[in-house]
């Protein structure tokens, strides 16, 4: 991918965070019960988005029933978010946020290699199991594939969005900061066809899935990525 594209794709994803931060500023200059019933109603909608593009998929989904099932009015979801794009980006941006969490409370810069891979294991393990948020970006993608026309534009954000993840846990994993731009791209779309398949997989024929075959599959992609070190160590064949 072209430098520009995804500086441009950055561009366009810097101007959404910038216009989120003027909300969250106007919402931080308000009344202390003000400010909690902006942060609560914004909650209740991602909460309520983040189901319905589960249950329904992404391009089924309306922006009503988003807001129906939330209880708010169709006003209010339009004040935190511009459309169903918004909306899925902002829950992205939600579950980098718990990811990095989940890697500070575990890892720390004097960590060692071998317990930055556990740990990364450990965490995607759980994400393939977490069902909301693995159909969320599966009903993306195919949204995507359905819509030739904004793919491009859309999978550069994604991927923008990733990168942006990877940067913020640069201290505790700096393996997966990747400087080359084509070699991240790859990068993120190798981890996420190992993340992706195992999940429909898993849920379509859960007998069919082991346990200890899910983590051999992601233990082996996680020490592709995480250099030559980890590569070389001992790790269980896939089957």
């Amino acid at each position: 991918m072209d430098v520009c594209l995804l500086n441009g794709c950055l561009g366009t994803m810097t101007d959404s965070l910038k216009r989120r931060r003027t909300k969250e500023s106007q919402r931080k200059s308000s009344p202390p019960h003000t400010q909690e019933r902006a942060i609560q109603t914004r909650q209740d909608l991602l909460n309520a988005a983040r189901f319905i593009f589960a249950r329904d998929g992404f391009a089924v989904a309306k922006l009503e029933e988003i807001a129906q099932a939330a209880g708010k009015t169709r006003g209010a979801l339009y004040a935190n978010f511009e459309d169903k794009e918004d909306l899925f980006f902002a829950l992205i941006a939600e579950d980098l946020s718990q990811d990095y969490e989940t890697y500070k409370l575990k890892l720390s810069p004097s960590s060692s290699l071998e317990e930055r891979a556990q740990v990364l294991t450990d965490r995607l393990v759980d994400l393939v199991h977490d069902r909301q948020r693995m159909l969320l970006h599966i009903e993306f993608k195919l949204f995507t594939l359905r819509h030739p026309h904004r793919q491009e534009r859309l999978a550069e954000l994604h991927t923008a969005m990733c990168y942006q993840g990877s940067s913020s846990t640069r201290d505790l994993i700096p393996e997966l900061h990747i400087e080359d731009t084509l070699e991240r791209r790859r990068a993120i779309a190798s981890f996420g066809a190992i993340l992706d398949g195992t999940a429909i997989n898993l849920f379509f024929d859960p007998i069919g899935s082991s346990e200890s075959e899910i983590r051999r599959k992601i233990e082996r992609e996680v020490r592709e990525h995480l250099g030559d070190k980890l590569h070389a160590m001992s790790a269980p064949p896939l089957l």
